[in-house]
């Protein structure tokens, strides 16, 4: 009689237990002082709320809802950074990786194929924070100069992981979601944005899918394309140059700006890759966006560029050149065919040579 009451009673809990929901349960950080944690829609204003849980006086909590099968975002008050959750039926746990904070699941799904992919970017997001504090506390240049290509090295594993984690979901809502999660670095390098919406894939209308697709045609129109912009700029000795100068010969244009520090490293990378850009047979022309030519010449001073150096000057030129190319960020590059065209925006050195073909 004992052995059929347990059956039965297995059938009874097993028949209250919901079959469309999740059970998520934590701990969140001592210093941590919340009293509730939330399962929200999206971050920022305008967020619903799908769910909370109560914070125990030990920390301990337990979140409870309607599978959702969706990527959203569990929030924990300050602490934790973004957290992703897809709740599918099943059983989650708060953990902490590196750093962070993750959602972990005891079985197979979408979270823990994502996790995957996080803790790569995880792993790669703090050797970079290591470097960025070695950089800081090295002062000699040989040393700096290996801390620059391995910070180079990271960046670019970081936006090849990125891709991968997209492209790990093509055609769902997932990767779109994570694709506008990312705009902050994707909205600064339109070639990396590019990957990324090629990743995405085609898939179905969605809020998230249409708000990428809508900043991607955006930052397409911004492209500089088709004939470059002629112009009519004084170089240091005031004489006037234009780009129809250099019709029939590769130009590599520069903008640049004295207080811009990316574009100070931007000038020791090219003098080192200048031999090779003459060979190619490439002119490098920059132009600098300086409002005052003091500190133009003072840049120039300081680190000796062996190529012809202009200054924008609306007067002489009748417009703001850098305005004419399209330039957002600095700096910008662009490789110009012979006869004019705009082949490619910020190349790298391996670009160009497969630009022209040698």
């Amino acid at each position: 009689m004992k052995t059929i009451n347990s059956i039965l009673l297995g059938v009874v809990c097993l028949a209250c237990t919901p079959s469309d929901s999740y059970i998520l349960q934590g701990t969140v950080p001592e210093d941590n002082k919340v009293n509730e944690v939330y399962l929200l829609s999206q971050e920022g204003k305008g967020a619903d709320t799908l769910a909370r849980g109560e914070v125990k006086a030990d920390g301990s909590f337990v979140l409870k809802g309607k599978a959702e099968n969706r990527l959203l975002y569990f929030n924990m008050g300050n602490r934790g950074g973004r957290i992703y959750f897809f709740p599918e039926v099943g059983k989650y746990q708060l953990e902490k990786v590196g750093d962070d904070y993750q959602i972990s699941a005891e079985q197979e799904g979408v979270q823990s194929r994502l996790n995957e992919h996080l803790k790569e970017i995880e792993k790669n997001t703090k050797a970079m924070f290591d470097l960025q504090r070695q950089m800081e506390q090295t002062k000699d240049e040989e040393g700096m100069e290996k801390l620059r290509k391995e910070n180079e090295r990271l960046w670019k594993k970081g936006n090849d992981l990125l891709v991968n984690m997209v492209g790990a979901f093509k055609g769902e809502d997932i990767a779109a979601t994570l694709v506008r999660d990312n705009m902050w670095v994707l909205g600064y390098d339109f070639k990396l944005f590019t990957r990324a919406i090629e990743a995405m894939g085609e898939g179905t209308a969605s809020e998230a899918r249409d708000e990428v697709t809508k900043k991607y045609e955006e930052a397409r129109s911004k492209q500089l394309t088709g004939k470059a912009p002629d112009f009519t700029l004084p170089d240091v000795n005031g004489k006037k140059v234009k780009l129809a100068d250099y019709k029939g010969k590769y130009v590599l244009l520069d903008f640049w700006a004295s207080w811009c520090k990316p574009c100070r490293m931007k000038i020791k990378e090219l003098k080192k890759e200048y031999s090779r850009l003459q060979e190619l047979g490439v002119e490098v022309v920059a132009i600098s966006c300086d409002q005052k030519k003091a500190d133009w010449l003072k840049a120039l001073e300081e680190d000796q560029p062996m190529w012809k150096q202009l200054l924008v000057d609306k007067e002489i030129n009748g417009s703001d050149t850098a305005d004419d190319y399209k330039v957002e960020f600095l700096p910008t590059l662009y490789l110009i065919s012979p006869d004019g065209v705009v082949l490619d925006t910020n190349p790298s050195i391996e670009g160009i040579e497969m630009q022209i073909g040698r």
